[in-house]
Formats: C-alpha cells, structure tokens, sequence
C-alpha cells in the first residue's frame, strides 16, 4: 500500500496515510457513516482520491485490525464521558 504507513512515534503506530496523521480507520468509519470519497477529501483537504482508496483498500485487507483500532477508539470515547459525568457538572 504505496499511501500507507506506520510510525511508532505517530498515532500509537496505527496505520495512517503517508505523511499525514490521518488513520485508516478514521477513513474506514467516514466511508461507512456514508461518506463518498470526494466528501472525504474534503473533510480532509490533505487528501487525494487516491489516498481514499488505498487506506480503504488497505482496511478491508486488514480488517480485523482495523476493528480493533475503531474499537479501542469507541472504548476510549466512553472511558472519557464516563470520567467527565463522574466527576460532575
């Protein structure tokens, strides 16, 4: 995957589009919200179609791990609301 990269001192070392930091599972969760590949370039103005299509090709060649990274994200995202309504308004 010529777009793809992984860099332990990036993103926990998750895959992201080269010279970004934006991961494949934050593409992968666009894609599948509904997003086309133009709307997502233009959410990401770093991007090019063809970025789009290799982090989306390397997704679903990678699957399980990309679940996984999608699923530490969800988790992470309860851990947070639950600290903020633990400790108060």
């Amino acid at each position: 995957y010529r777009n793809i990269e992984r860099d332990a001192a990036r993103c926990g070392e998750q895959p992201v589009v080269a010279g970004t930091r934006i991961r494949v599972c934050t593409i992968l969760a666009s894609y599948r919200q509904g997003m086309s590949v133009e709307e997502i370039v233009q959410q990401y103005p770093a991007l090019r179609p063809a970025d789009v299509h290799d982090a989306l090709a390397y997704a679903y060649e990678h699957i399980d791990e990309i679940e996984a990274d999608l699923a530490a994200d969800d988790e992470s995202v309860v851990k947070a609301q639950r600290t903020k309504d633990a400790s108060g308004p």
